[in-house]
């Protein structure tokens, strides 16, 4: 049996009980509820819809709206994620999302898919009114293109996350994830607003120096649901600002007991972390 099912079957029903203390629920009212907790404790945050399987364009449309709505009631730094394959890539549902992004004055970010969703990505980003709407992408470290498309993100003026990337890119030799972020962070240094997305402290540090060195403005962004202790101390050390990304829906519980099961270390790490992050203000 392999180590990754051992972790499965032995670790259970305590990853369960790890878990709730990271993930914000299946509910907008439960994304806002954590997000209001994170802003108490100084953060910024990011609010995004994990659609499932049985989840239709239109339904994820609505989900999008709805806690737009919810953000113009609240009075934050408080920012939009979402997912154009989700909303198959229809110009008309993500006109209702922009809309009421307007009326929010609030951002939206398209988040990073597969490098099959890219091209389409891109295009449909070209025909928007770049003006009148206030726009993010996602970049994977990772892939051969995000040179490139940072060079395309920095010319619309759009901000950047940085990322790691969970697909790989097959288009040519595989990049160290590691170098390809730190590399990406260099090159995107004078776009609108830049984020590194990494739990990895020495993977945050060395950006952060990039950072400093190329005069960028920017900020570290966690993910709400994987640890974050020694990110969040580098970045009390160092006076960064952080964002966290809080995502809610039905999808999130199974993505991350997915991704506990198929790397064993991340149960582990989430549980001594549970522990001892509380102490870290999350």
């Amino acid at each position: 049996m392999t180590l990754s099912k051992v972790a499965a079957r032995v670790a259970g029903p305590i990853m369960s009980r790890a878990a709730r203390a990271y993930i914000a629920g299946p509910e907008l009212s439960d994304g806002l509820r954590v997000a209001t907790q994170m802003e108490q404790r100084g953060f910024a945050s990011t609010l995004g819809f994990w659609d499932g399987d049985d989840d239709s364009p239109r339904s994820v449309a609505d989900a999008y709206v709805d806690a737009l709505k919810a953000m113009r009631q609240r009075n934050s730094d408080c920012y939009l994620s979402i997912k154009l394959p989700a909303l198959a890539y229809s110009l008309d549902l993500l006109d209702e999302v922009l809309a009421e992004a307007r009326l929010a004055k609030a951002r939206i970010h398209f988040d990073s898919l597969g490098p099959e969703t890219v091209d389409q990505t891109c295009s449909i980003v070209e025909k928007l009114d770049l003006h009148a709407n206030r726009l993010s992408v996602s970049l994977p470290g990772r892939w051969h293109r995000s040179l490139r498309d940072a060079e395309w993100a920095t010319e619309l003026r759009l901000g950047i996350r940085v990322v790691k990337g969970q697909w790989a890119d097959d288009s040519g030799p595989q990049i160290d994830p590691h170098a390809g972020f730190l590399n990406l962070v260099k090159h995107a240094s004078q776009c609108t607003g830049l984020a590194i997305a990494t739990h990895d402290p020495r993977l945050a540090a060395e950006c952060l120096d990039a950072m400093v060195l190329s005069q960028a403005k920017g900020e570290i962004e966690l993910l709400f649901g994987l640890p974050s202790r020694s990110v969040l101390y580098l970045a009390k050390k160092t006076n960064s600002p952080v964002r966290i990304y809080v995502p809610y829906g039905h999808a999130w519980l199974p993505y991350c007991m997915a991704q506990a099961q198929k790397n064993p270390r991340i149960f582990w790490w989430m549980l001594k972390d549970s522990v001892l992050a509380r102490g870290a203000g999350i």
